[in-house]
């Protein structure tokens, strides 16, 4: 095993650059914008269709729907911090000068905001089909709970705003993950 050349805050706040920030931010932004976006598209006739009648053999699809919505987003979300975390690890960093070894660190940050990210949305776009589905079966108006399988969207706004990466957060967490060991 080689050890890793040692590197400060000093190294991590020079590789972290506006430029690099800046584009971790509009992944960000992206990511929560275009669920935002899909679920007033899928909701919009939720809010435009008065239906006068629903089947009843829909609300076991949507109960069945609901129901594997729920279990996908609890795993999602725990598949999500544990994945996150997991990336940032001393171990993943390769042996260079402090400066190198900063930016790999950096770099690892952004894969890991992704993976945090990314399976919180899966599970959001999953529950943004079956609103669609409530919605075309005109079951949704007449059982509005099944609005709850929206919930998922906003665990990712959630998620997504209590860890946007400001400059401060992002070297906090690459100092706890990396410098103190």
């Amino acid at each position: 095993m080689t050890t890793l050349v040692p590197f400060t805050r000093t190294d991590l706040e020079k590789a972290l650059t506006p430029e690099q920030l800046r584009v971790t931010k509009i992944i960000r932004i992206a990511l929560m914008l275009g669920i935002t976006l899909f679920y007033a598209l899928v909701l919009l006739p939720y809010f435009l269709v008065n239906p006068e009648r629903f089947n009843l053999s829909d609300v076991f699809l949507m109960n069945t729907l609901s129901l594997v919505h729920g279990v996908f987003t609890l795993i999602a979300t725990a598949a999500a911090f544990f994945l996150s975390k997991m990336i940032l690890r001393r171990e993943r960093l390769s042996n260079g000068t402090p400066e190198k070894v900063a930016l790999q660190a950096v770099a690892l940050h952004r894969v890991s905001s992704l993976l945090l990210m990314a399976p919180i949305e899966g599970a959001a776009f999953f529950g943004a089909v079956v609103c669609m589905v409530g919605i075309q079966n005109k079951l949704m108006q007449f059982m509005p709970i099944y609005l709850l399988n929206s919930a998922s969207a906003v665990l990712l706004i959630v998620v997504g705003l209590i860890t946007f990466p400001t400059r401060e957060r992002v070297l906090g967490t690459l100092e706890s993950a990396f410098l103190q060991q």
